[in-house]
C-alpha cells in the first residue's frame, strides 16, 4: 500500500468509523488529578502569573480546546472536566459559535472566547498569494476582527479578552499565522486583547507541549502520560473535539468546505 492511499484510509477512519475516544480523554485527565497537577484553563493561568508576578510554584496542566468543528462534543469534553473538577479554555470559531455554551462554560469556572482566522478569510476572499498583499488588506484583516470581537462580546457578555489563533490551509500556504496582525502592541489595546495564546509570556513558561492529531498517531509529539512521568512542571495541552468523537455529518461538510475553498483558491491565483 502506498503512503498516499494509507493517509487516506487513516483519515476516513478518523472522520467517519473510530469509536468514541472521550473515555480515554477523562482517564487522561482523571491521571493529571491523580499525579497532583492542578488542570485549568489559559485565562486561570494568566490570573495566576499575573497574581504571582511570575510562575505559580505549583505542577500544572493548561488545558485548550480549540473547537474547530464539532460544539456539541465540546460540550461533552467540557462535561467531563466539570465532573472531574477541572479548568479548561474553550475557542470557538465564527462557524462554530455556540452562545449558550460559551456562557455555560464561563459559568462553571472555566473559559470560553474566540478562535480567530481573519488573515486567512481575508487572504482566502482576494486569493492572496503574498505577504506584501497581506500587508495591503492589513485594514480589511482588523476591522473584521474588531467588528467580529465587538458582535462576540455583545452576543455572549464575555469579555473575549484572550484569543486563539485557527490555522488554515491558506496560513500554511503563505507561511503567515493568523496572529501576525495581533503583533501590534497599539492595536492590541484598540482591541482590548490581553494575551495571544500563543504569547511567549504564557508559553514561556510551559516545559512540556502536547497537541491531539489524527488516528494512528494521536499525539503531537508524544504522549502526555510522558510529561506526566517526567514530572514536567507545566504541561500545556491542546485538544480538538474532532479527534475524540466522530460527527460524520460535520466531518462530511468540512472535508468538503475545505476542498472547495483549496479549488477556489488555487483557481483565483491562476488568473
Amino acid at each position: 500500500m502506498t503512503s498516499w492511499a494509507r493517509t487516506a484510509l487513516n483519515r476516513i477512519y478518523a472522520d467517519f468509523l473510530m469509536p468514541s475516544r472521550l473515555p480515554t480523554f477523562r482517564r487522561l485527565l482523571s491521571a493529571f488529578v491523580e499525579a497532583d497537577y492542578d488542570v485549568v484553563s489559559i485565562e486561570q493561568y494568566r490570573d495566576r502569573l499575573n497574581a504571582a508576578g511570575g510562575a505559580p510554584g505549583q505542577r500544572t496542566v493548561i488545558l485548550r480546546h480549540d473547537i474547530d468543528t464539532d460544539p456539541g462534543t465540546g460540550r461533552r469534553m467540557w462535561e467531563i472536566e466539570r465532573d472531574l473538577g477541572v479548568g479548561g479554555s474553550f475557542f470557538f470559531r465564527l462557524s462554530t459559535l455556540d452562545v449558550p455554551l460559551m456562557q455555560a462554560i464561563a459559568g462553571s469556572g472555566s473559559h470560553a472566547s474566540y478562535h480567530y482566522e481573519e488573515l486567512a478569510t481575508v487572504a482566502k476572499r482576494h486569493r492572496l498569494r503574498s505577504r506584501s498583499a497581506i500587508d495591503d488588506h492589513l485594514q480589511e484583516i482588523r476591522s473584521d476582527f474588531l467588528r467580529n470581537l465587538a458582535s462576540l462580546r455583545a452576543q455572549t457578555g464575555l469579555p473575549i479578552d484572550i484569543v486563539a489563533s485557527h490555522g488554515d490551509f491558506v496560513n500554511r500556504r503563505l507561511g503567515i499565522p493568523n496572529w501576525s496582525f495581533l503583533t501590534d502592541e497599539g492595536f492590541r489595546r484598540e482591541a482590548g486583547i490581553e494575551l495571544e495564546t500563543y504569547d511567549e509570556a504564557m508559553m514561556g513558561h510551559v516545559t512540556s507541549r502536547h497537541s491531539d492529531t489524527l488516528h494512528p498517531r494521536y499525539w503531537l509529539p508524544e504522549t502526555p502520560l510522558a510529561a506526566i512521568d517526567r514530572g514536567e512542571s507545566v504541561i500545556y495541552l491542546l485538544v480538538h473535539p474532532r479527534h475524540w468523537r466522530v460527527s460524520r455529518r460535520l466531518n462530511a461538510l468540512d472535508d468538503l468546505g475545505r476542498l472547495r475553498e483549496s479549488v477556489a483558491y488555487r483557481v483565483g491565483m491562476g488568473r
